[in-house]
């Protein structure tokens, strides 16, 4: 399918170019697959995603070799920043890195779909409504699904608490374990310093259906342009893919190990990236 010339041409290298046009879309009809992605509006998005993961967010990564090149697996990692950009330097480092590209597809809060902008991109990056029902026909397609375990709450951690996990819900174990697939864990580490959150206003988020309200050093004082992520270097590892025991459908205390053992993992690579990042900055 040819992509439109104007954004994609003028963001994307000619290689880059060529990632898109190769990559298999599972058309199911009108040149959309089954969750209304389509090969234009993925390239225009991707473009767009590429710019920041190399000029704005400069993405140093590691370990691709541990994410599977085919088949399905559940990408599970740490999740902050006010706003979601760790997740689209995820998809794009994925589908940057591998041969052949793949896209990784999160699982997304509704919220994010009511924001101007973002949401479109993760639309059009193929990402989907966290449901159920979505993630079991990711993973008969053979689809990498992410998750963030800890939920939207962490996209308002405070400063004092960076790169502290919070607690992982276990949705993800269950579903690697039913499904019978990998989990790839990876840590983000960057997108921390991106914002810095002084406060949640809860209870005005909770009125208006909304997971939090940030107060940052210039969120609400500048209004919109207030949430622009600062051009922080992100660092990325992906570790070892962890299988998970099948036990964890029947008993609580299995579920909590292999829960506890995929955040721990995450912490590993978050560690790892924190290494990378601070001796990267003392050579600079």
């Amino acid at each position: 399918m040819k992509l439109r010339p104007d954004l994609v041409f003028a963001l994307l290298p000619e290689e880059e170019r060529a990632r898109v046009e190769a990559y298999v879309l599972d058309d199911a009809g009108l040149g959309t697959d089954v969750f209304g992605t389509t090969t234009e509006g993925m390239g225009m998005a991707y473009a767009l995603a590429y710019w920041l993961h190399r000029y704005y967010f400069r993405v140093e990564s590691a370990g691709h070799e541990n994410v599977p090149a085919t088949g399905a697996g559940v990408v599970v990692g740490n999740h902050s920043g006010v706003l979601p950009f760790d997740a689209i330097m995820i998809s794009a480092d994925v589908f940057r890195r591998l041969e052949p590209p793949r896209l990784v597809r999160f699982m997304v809060d509704f919220f994010v779909y009511r924001m101007p902008v973002i949401g479109t991109l993760f639309r059009s990056l193929g990402q989907i409504p966290g449901t159920r029902r979505n993630f079991d026909a990711l993973m008969e397609h053979g689809h990498l699904v992410g998750i963030f375990p800890e939920g939207t709450d962490a996209l308002g951690k405070p400063a004092d608490e960076r790169y502290q996990l919070y607690p992982f819900t276990h949705g993800h174990v269950e579903l690697a374990a039913r499904h019978g697939v990998p989990v790839i864990p990876f840590g983000v580490v960057g997108a921390e310093e991106q914002q810095t959150v002084i406060t949640n206003l809860r209870p005005l988020a909770q009125a208006l259906g909304l997971p939090y309200i940030p107060v940052t050093r210039t969120f609400p004082l500048f209004g919109p342009l207030g949430l622009l992520p600062k051009p922080v270097r992100y660092y990325i590892h992906y570790g070892e893919a962890l299988t998970i025991d099948p036990a964890v459908l029947e008993s609580i205390e299995v579920r909590s190990r292999e829960v506890e053992r995929v955040r721990s993992a995450v912490a590993e690579q978050i560690r790892l990236g924190r290494e990378v990042r601070e001796r990267s900055e003392g050579e600079r």
